[in-house]
């Protein structure tokens, strides 16, 4: 499977965005802002059985101008 980045509750307009991840190498990731490092997040995989359609495909740019508009 190809990777690919992803972000639930983005609003763009507004600059700001709930959780942000990644899918690299066979593994989910979570975008950590306090400790700004991405984090195992294996529980994503739902998203690969469609129990989750409430996220926007992104860019790995575009990932990271999410980063800074993420809420805590």
């Amino acid at each position: 499977m190809e990777d690919f980045y992803f972000v639930y509750g983005y609003e763009k307009n507004k600059r700001r965005a709930r959780r942000l991840y990644r899918f690299i190498g066979g593994e989910f990731e979570r975008y950590n802002k306090e400790s700004e490092e991405w984090k195992p997040s294996p529980e994503q995989c739902c998203i690969f059985i469609g129990e989750d359609w409430e996220y926007d495909e992104i860019t790995e740019e575009e990932a990271e101008k999410i980063k800074d508009m993420l809420i805590v």
